[in-house]
């Protein structure tokens, strides 16, 4: 069974962006994660920002009977949900927070070293998406010298219609190749391994017969799911990206602040569908991925790594 290792104090900024992707604030964002003698974890939680919360809630881990792989069951009173324990490193969830009414798809990995988390959370009422919360976190240790949270200057009313959110670029649609490795589960989240992966972007451009919009060159190496290397465009309003007729690939993300997208992309040659995640840490040199391939609505596994940028 693999336990998540979240255990102590975290503190960090979020980024607070409405449904349309406009930046509504930062957020100041603790927790402090501490097991219980009954086995199970209590959270409690404080945001303050654009929305604000207090409380705490209670995790029991489980092993699923489905499939026999790791689970926690979030069970209130401030959330209430279920999550998914992919590795040491990783959960994703999907809870309802009562007190904001307000249902969460949410995955949070820790990074390599255990002092930083990266998270994304899709805050929805009904199937209205409201804030995309973009989370980094340090560790806090005993002694209480947690380094200050990176900030960018700046008001929302300035920045709420600045794509970048104060960052000067779209840190996901910038000129480089992003690399490292992807652990690929299973089904049943057995582990088939870890592949070499990259992700080549040529920047924006303006071409073709659309050229009042910018466009993406995107090409990708094969990974757990696609065997082939793929090759195609993606045109963007710097809020979202969707790919035009005829590309080896189809489909579309949401982005916020440039520093984070979610979406979903179906591959014709083999038949399947990912949900994509992604959040690049602060210092803009790495991003979290997270993959979930189905067939059809099947899921068929999962890949998940921290790639980073070689420009």
């Amino acid at each position: 069974m693999s336990n998540f290792q979240g255990l102590g104090r975290w503190a960090g900024s979020a980024e607070v962006y409405s449904g349309d992707g406009k930046f509504l604030g930062n957020g100041a964002d603790t927790h402090h994660v501490q097991k219980l003698p009954d086995g199970r974890t209590r959270v409690d939680v404080s945001f303050v920002g654009p929305f604000k919360h207090a409380g705490h809630y209670f995790i029991e881990e489980q092993i699923s009977t489905e499939n026999q792989h790791p689970i926690r069951l979030y069970q209130g009173p401030a959330n209430i949900g279920y999550a998914e324990t992919l590795s040491e490193g990783l959960v994703d969830a999907k809870a309802y927070w009562a007190a904001l009414g307000l249902s969460q798809r949410f995955f949070l990995m820790v990074l390599p070293g255990s002092k930083v988390q990266l998270s994304l959370a899709l805050m929805s009422r009904g199937e209205h998406l409201l804030y995309v919360v973009v989370g980094q976190k340090d560790f806090v240790p005993e002694n209480n010298s947690a380094a200050a949270p990176s900030l960018v200057s700046g008001t929302s009313f300035d920045l709420a219609n600045d794509p970048n959110a104060g960052h000067g670029q779209l840190l996901l649609h910038r000129a480089c190749t992003w690399k490292g490795d992807l652990t690929v589960l299973n089904t049943d989240h057995s582990q088939k391994g870890k592949i070499a992966y990259q992700e080549h972007c040529t920047g924006e451009t303006s071409i073709g017969a659309i050229a009042q919009q910018p466009q993406l060159h995107i090409h990708t190496s094969a990974n757990g799911f696609v065997h082939h290397t793929s090759d195609y465009r993606l045109i963007t309003n710097h809020i979202h990206a969707w790919t035009p007729p005829e590309q080896a690939v189809a489909g579309s993300y949401s982005l916020s602040g440039g520093r984070a997208l979610s979406g979903h992309f179906y591959y014709p040659a083999s038949q399947l569908r990912v949900w994509r995640r992604e959040v690049v840490t602060h210092d803009g040199l790495s991003k979290a991925v997270v993959n979930y391939w189905y067939r059809g609505d099947q899921r068929i596994g999962t890949e998940f790594g921290l790639l980073t940028v070689n420009d």
